[in-house]
Parts: C-alpha cells; sequence; structure tokens
C-alpha cells in the first residue's frame, strides 16, 4: 500500500489551519502522513496544530524563511511514495487521495496526476468547480504544461499527486522565487514527468480573501523574479523540445509579461522584449479581449503598449 505524505506549509493561518488538518484527517485512503511547517507565524497557528499531533500527523517550526523553504524542509522529514502539498487555509475532499492513489494504478511511475480546484471565500459550497479545457488524460505530462501557457488555465498546487523521485529528480521548490513559486516548480517537474493522468473526483477547494497575510501589492523584485520564471521556463523548456510551438508558448508568457507590467517597470518590459526576440516567433497575446488582441495586430504590440501609456497610465 503506497503511502502519501501531504506537506503543508503555515503562516498566520490560525484561523483555517484546524479545518485544513481535519480534512486530511477525514482521507477515506488511510496511509497518509501529514507534515506540517510553521514558517514563524506570529498568531497561534503553531500551537493550534500541535493540538493534532499525533502519529499520522508531525508539526515542526522554522524561522520565516519562506514558503518554498516550508516546503523543502517538509519533503526531507517526509516518506511518502507519493507527495501532495497543502496549503494551511485549502481544503480537500475526503475522497482526494484515494482517487489519486487508483488513478495512477496502471501507468509509470514517473507519472503525475492532477485534480481539479476552485475558488471560496467562506463555505466550500460556494465552489462549483467549472471545467476547463486541461481537464483531460495527458500521456505527455509536457503537452500539459504547454497546455497551460496557451490557454491561460492554472491548477493549484494542491491539485498535483507528484512521485517522490521526481522531486527528487526536480532539486526541489527554488527559495529564491519569489513570485510564481508554484508554477516554476511544477513547470520543471511537468517537464521530466512521463504522463500526466486527470483525477475528476478529486477536489481542492482554494480559499481567497481579503483576510490573505501575504501581501497583493507586487514591487518591482517580485515582478522581477516572476521574469526569471519565464527565463527559466525558456532555459528548460528549449532542452526538452526546442520546436516552433514551444517557443510560441513561451512567448506567449513574455508577451503577457509585458501586457500586465510593462508600462510600470520599463528595464522589465525591455528584458522581455528581448527574450521575444530571441525566441524569433514574434509577440503572442492571447486570452485577452478580443478588441485588445485585434488592435495589437493592426498597430504592433509595441505601439499598442505606447498608446495604452499615453492615454491610459497603465
Amino acid at each position: 500500500m503506497k503511502k502519501v505524505s501531504i506537506l503543508i506549509p503555515c503562516y498566520n493561518a490560525e484561523k483555517f489551519v484546524a479545518e485544513t488538518l481535519d480534512c486530511c484527517l477525514k482521507q477515506t485512503y488511510k496511509n497518509v502522513e501529514v507534515v506540517l511547517v510553521d514558517d514563524g507565524s506570529e498568531d497561534r497557528s503553531y500551537d493550534i496544530a500541535k493540538t493534532f499531533e499525533s502519529e499520522e500527523i508531525r508539526v515542526f517550526k522554522q524561522p520565516n524563511s519562506g514558503a518554498c523553504h516550508a516546503r523543502n524542509f517538509a519533503f526531507e522529514k517526509s516518506s511518502g511514495d507519493y507527495i501532495i502539498y497543502l496549503d494551511a487555509d485549502d481544503i480537500i475532499n475526503p475522497e482526494f487521495v484515494e482517487e489519486h492513489i487508483r488513478s495512477i494504478e496502471d501507468v509509470s511511475s514517473k507519472s503525475v496526476s492532477f485534480g481539479v480546484w476552485d475558488r471560496f471565500r467562506e463555505h466550500t459550497n460556494e465552489s462549483l468547480f467549472p471545467m476547463l479545457g486541461i481537464y483531460k488524460d495527458y500521456d505527455s505530462a509536457f503537452q500539459l504544461l504547454l497546455d497551460m501557457w496557451v490557454s491561460g488555465d492554472m491548477l493549484a498546487c494542491t491539485c498535483y499527486m507528484t512521485p517522490r523521485e521526481l522531486i527528487a529528480e526536480s532539486g526541489g521548490w527554488d527559495e529564491t522565487v519569489l513570485k510564481n513559486q508554484d508554477g516554476e516548480f511544477f513547470a520543471r517537474v511537468l517537464m521530466l514527468a512521463d504522463k500526466a493522468v486527470f483525477v475528476p473526483k478529486s477536489r481542492i477547494y482554494y480559499r481567497t480573501g481579503e483576510y490573505l497575510t501575504v501581501s497583493k501589492a507586487s514591487s518591482e523584485k517580485k515582478v522581477a523574479s516572476m521574469l526569471d520564471t519565464f527565463v527559466s521556463y525558456k532555459n528548460h523548456a528549449l532542452v526538452r523540445e526546442d520546436s516552433k510551438r514551444v517557443r510560441e508558448a513561451l512567448s506567449i508568457n513574455f508577451t503577457l509579461f509585458m501586457y500586465l507590467y510593462g508600462n510600470r517597470f520599463p528595464k522589465l518590459y525591455k528584458r522581455a522584449k528581448e527574450e521575444i526576440k530571441a525566441l524569433g516567433v514574434g509577440y503572442i497575446l492571447k486570452n485577452e479581449p478580443p478588441r485588445v488582441i485585434s488592435l495589437c495586430k493592426v498597430i504592433g504590440f509595441n505601439h499598442f503598449m505606447f498608446l495604452r501609456r499615453i492615454l491610459f497610465n497603465r
């Protein structure tokens, strides 16, 4: 019976951590361990988590070092054959682990599985789990990654159940990344994985709201870190497959970055522009209003961004 480790980084989640740990205890699959690492919380998160400590749940504490460090530390303390990363304020359904385990019985040991997710604010019945184009089985996990880049669809990090050997091979979470941490990590994992198996009955309830302690503001340092993750995508993806379709998918990332942040941070705009030039496939803006995309095609992306800054200051 394969063992599954649920790894939880926790920071100032005293309102929700008990509910999160409770959902882990309610799993119908029983060979599960939970490793929670408190990242120097300033509230009662650690004390609350300690009340759950048992053979199934272990609780550790570290000085505030960030979620990536907490996840890497939790991985070191875990022993599961498969790993699930769960945030300290999110919820998984009772069948979550069991459905994942059932789905990977007949695939290679280097395949990942992924479930569905949706947001909620107060109650989990707010989550409707709309269908996404990426909700399907993939013979190539790399194709799932490309489809997410092209479509703009995303998966919460808890969606995935990942073989331990893949995480070890990936090198773990990059603790220098300040923004897009899960995107950067799982991009490397998916490039190493064989298949990606869709698990429609595994559900993640992703809590969102104004209570969140992490600032929503994007400083230039954080945005630069996000651009670094896109460069990381490029460096790894072109080794995996250097083709027009991969270069176009990478250009979509850089073009979206310029569209969202370029006029606020001119130096980063220039960096992203140089990356697109090196890819040799031009600017590709997708998943934005049709009138915006049409105007970019008529006058050119750089002219559009110039007019946007002059007329709307954004």
